[in-house]
């Protein structure tokens, strides 16, 4: 059977892997996104917007299932080079779990690790991510927005499946997001690897990536309020979204038999 990837045209990125940002979801991704862009890279993350947001989740998806799952054969790095297209950088789910293969296949590019105690990271995907997986509307929705919901949930399910078995509540979870970390620090070359805690700001960061400090504070964007707000607004605006055609056809009958009740009242 063919794979997404394939049916893609030969690609020849313009600008080389330069970083892989290999922390787990809720470590700090989110700012670390706005502070890369701050400092001249182009990276991607769950949040960058995106004009085709079905094809990339469903190659990033299709490569989870040929690597962890046995789905096909797993993507090399002219597959890569196709999924990232222009960006340099990479974060967050689902390209962290891919640190080994960045790692072996764009031996130039560093390597960050964020990472934050394993409690308050469970504690973090249980305020955040969690709750949005299993949101009983969006469990119904996906099945008829194949352009951003179904392939952005069944990304991040494919994911957590890779990385807990999506046994969300259990508490090994926290042990499997330490094991993660434990297999980046031991499997990645020390000269192209930092690991960046939450709150430590640009120092670090800059010393590692060899770039002037910026002479403004440190991004700090994403936590639990700001995650449910935006999830919010984005459910809102994509079950608007999927009523309008609906609603074009339907509220004229609706209003032309209230008027019809009126006049024969």
């Amino acid at each position: 059977m063919g794979r997404l990837i394939d049916k893609e045209p030969p690609y020849e990125p313009e600008t080389p892997l330069r970083l892989v940002v290999v922390g787990l979801s809720r470590t700090g991704t989110a700012s670390l996104y706005l502070a890369l862009k701050e400092l001249g890279y182009t990276p991607w993350h769950m949040c960058e917007p995106i004009d085709d947001p079905s094809r990339m989740y469903n190659q990033w998806t299709e490569a989870m299932n040929c690597r962890f799952f046995g789905g096909n054969r797993p993507y090399n790095r002219k597959d890569f080079d196709k999924l990232r297209g222009p960006y340099d950088a990479l974060l967050d789910i689902p390209a962290c779990l891919f640190w080994d293969d960045f790692h072996k296949l764009y031996p130039d590019a560093k390597i960050i690790l964020t990472t934050r105690s394993a409690d308050s990271w469970f504690k973090s995907i249980h305020g955040t991510i969690v709750p949005w997986l299993e949101k009983p509307l969006l469990k119904v929705l996906q099945y008829f927005d194949s352009q951003r919901l179904g392939p952005e949930m069944r990304m991040v399910r494919t994911a957590y499946k890779v990385i807990c078995n999506n046994d969300y509540h259990s508490p090994e979870t926290m042990d499997r997001f330490l094991q993660h970390n434990d297999r980046v620090r031991n499997g990645v070359d020390p000269d192209r690897f930092l690991e960046l805690r939450l709150g430590d700001g640009w120092e670090p960061l800059c010393a590692f990536l060899d770039v002037p400090v910026p002479g403004k504070p440190y991004p700090r964007v994403n936590n639990t309020n700001e995650f449910n707000q935006g999830a919010e607004e984005a459910d809102a605006a994509m079950l608007t979204g999927m009523l309008k055609p609906w609603l074009a056809v339907f509220l004229p009958v609706i209003v032309a038999g209230l008027w019809y009740c009126f006049l024969k009242s």
